[in-house]
């Protein structure tokens, strides 16, 4: 079973080379037109090609993903990967940095997720243009962190097409081993779980360090100010910190067991089910506690509950016939597959989440100087779909010098995160001005690759200023037709100010600030540490 799943295992990587050698295409026009001419001499396509048609060719008889995986209901994971791909890749709002609506690729993408929901064999083709339609969001200059949000599903996805692949030979070779499908398939979900607890354990000198040492009630207060949550105002954010840190401990030992336990997932199958709520209800509790939805996970994990919520019939699991046969919810699968995770974790996707959540706030406010001299917020949300990099605005970099010789020191990443253990041991606890900022000169850096991150300032400005432009000119019927239909954010980001003083989309905008804001929060009220314009953008 074990060298079963390591040949899948294979085929996803072997799936997942292309999909990552992608040439970038003209978005001027219709890119999926384009990508295909561009990658026509570009040997990663072929490659790409040929993996696709094999998978088409060799699943062409099958109507319906209904048992194509053994063990239960997993067609219903594979039509919720399917829908999230085709709902954020043809139905996101208007791309005003390219200017362009491409209908006819929507139109396309659209088509064959339909097809795909029907047919196994229609995934190669939707997998082309998802990757294409993603790749929007690697050309705009920022920073990808709308990636960290889709990594997940993009390996569940590459999974789906390993097993595609790996399907006929084990049906015809090794048949007792159908449930390594299926093992691989959830796994791929698991592992971006399960890593995350690791890391949570590994980030301190000890294993104990983070649950007992991270102050995770910071995050809400984090998140208030960065206007991602819309539940509570700032006399309510305080009391919510105060009523939640006697529960941190729990809170955290709930965290680390949702995540850790997956290793021994396979186990049993009302075990399975209980963990997968209990990762749903993780996200749900973000949501309330810090506004960020990370709508496609649970999706994902209600899919997974589905599927395995009651015992599979016999076209469900139709592997347990065959002599040799290992249940898909035993101890032999729970070791088996304990064992694959370990040896395959590290070659995935999966982010490892794990810092220390901080006291102190590092964040950049656009804001739109108007030719009247109003000066007007511009929440994040203004820039979607490209709302993610701009709600998380890790643009440090804009503060750099001298080819990235000079520059603000800065402590933290998003939300007050910091991700080495002496810097936040050294941090926690002060509630005093001075004292922070004397900690945040000793400890904070330029980055990790300032003369690198320096390049990046002027496709910064090349972005704000197209899209201010292209806003103008394509704003209108058609863009809102596609902002109602496009999928949740990753986080509903309100206005930090009052709607007199935010930007609306109104023209006449004579130039873009970008505002720093370091902020302390004490426990009982939020103080100042630096607030300053660092780069203004004029309009041309």
């Amino acid at each position: 079973m074990l060298a079963v799943l390591g040949a899948i295992f294979g085929l996803y990587r072997l799936v997942r080379l292309p999909a990552e050698k992608l040439i970038f295409p003209d978005y001027a026009g219709s890119f999926l037109l384009a990508a295909l001419v561009k990658n026509l001499s570009h040997w990663p396509f072929w490659l790409g090609a040929g993996l696709g048609g094999l998978f088409a060719w060799q699943n062409r008889e099958w109507r319906t993903w209904r048992g194509f995986f053994p063990g239960g209901k997993v067609h219903y994971v594979a039509w919720a990967i399917i829908v999230i791909l085709t709902w954020t890749t043809a139905l996101y709002p208007y791309n005003y940095f390219y200017g362009q609506a491409h209908l006819l690729d929507r139109v396309i993408i659209l088509i064959l997720g339909v097809a795909a929901l029907r047919r196994p064999s229609a995934l190669p083709l939707l997998m082309f243009g998802v990757m294409y339609s993603y790749l929007q969001w690697r050309g705009a200059g920022l920073s990808d962190a709308e990636f960290t949000n889709r990594k997940m599903i993009l390996d569940m996805a590459y999974m789906l097409g390993a097993a595609g692949l790996a399907r006929p030979w084990i049906v015809r070779w090794f048949p007792q081993h159908l449930p390594a499908l299926t093992v691989a398939f959830v796994g791929a979900n698991i592992i971006h779980y399960w890593m995350p607890g690791l890391a949570k354990l590994e980030i301190g000198q000890n294993w104990l360090d983070w649950t007992l040492h991270d102050d995770l009630y910071n995050l809400t207060v984090s998140t208030f100010l960065y206007g991602w949550n819309a539940l509570w105002d700032q006399a309510g954010v305080i009391r919510l910190h105060e009523t939640l840190q006697p529960f941190g401990l729990p809170l955290k030992l709930f965290v680390i067991f949702v995540e850790v336990a997956l290793l021994a997932a396979f186990w049993n199958r009302r075990w399975f089910v209980l963990l997968a709520v209990g990762r749903a209800m993780l996200h749900m509790g973000i949501l309330v506690f810090s506004g960020d939805t990370f709508w496609n996970w649970i999706l994902t994990q209600l899919a997974i509950v589905a599927a395995f919520w009651s015992k599979p019939s016999d076209d469900e699991d139709a592997a347990k016939n065959h002599p040799g046969s290992v249940a898909l919810f035993s101890l032999p699968m729970m070791l088996t597959a304990m064992a694959y995770m370990l040896i395959t974790a590290h070659s995935h996707k999966a982010s490892t989440l794990a810092w220390f959540d901080s006291q102190i706030t590092e964040r950049y406010a656009l804001h739109a100087v108007m030719e009247d001299g109003r000066r007007l917020y511009i929440t994040p949300t203004f820039f979607e779909p490209y709302d993610f990099p701009m709600i998380q605005a890790q643009y440090h970099y804009l503060q750099l010098a001298d080819g990235g010789a000079k520059g603000e020191k800065i402590l933290t990443r998003t939300f007050g995160a910091i991700h080495e253990w002496e810097k936040a041991h050294e941090m926690r606890g002060v509630t005093d001005v001075e004292q922070a900022r004397a900690l945040v000169q000793k400890l904070g850096t330029l980055g990790k690759k300032p003369a690198d991150d320096v390049k990046l300032i002027p496709y910064f400005d090349k972005f704000i200023r197209t899209w201010m432009k292209n806003y103008q000119a394509h704003k209108g019927t058609l863009a809102d037709v596609l902002h109602f239909l496009s999928p949740p954010l990753h986080a509903y980001v309100y206005s930090t100010q009052p709607p007199d003083k935010t930007y609306h989309g109104e023209p006449g905008v004579k130039k873009v600030e970008v505002e720093f804001e370091r902020i302390l929060f004490d426990g009982k009220a939020f103080h100042d540490l630096d607030r300053r314009v660092i780069r203004e953008i004029t309009m041309e």
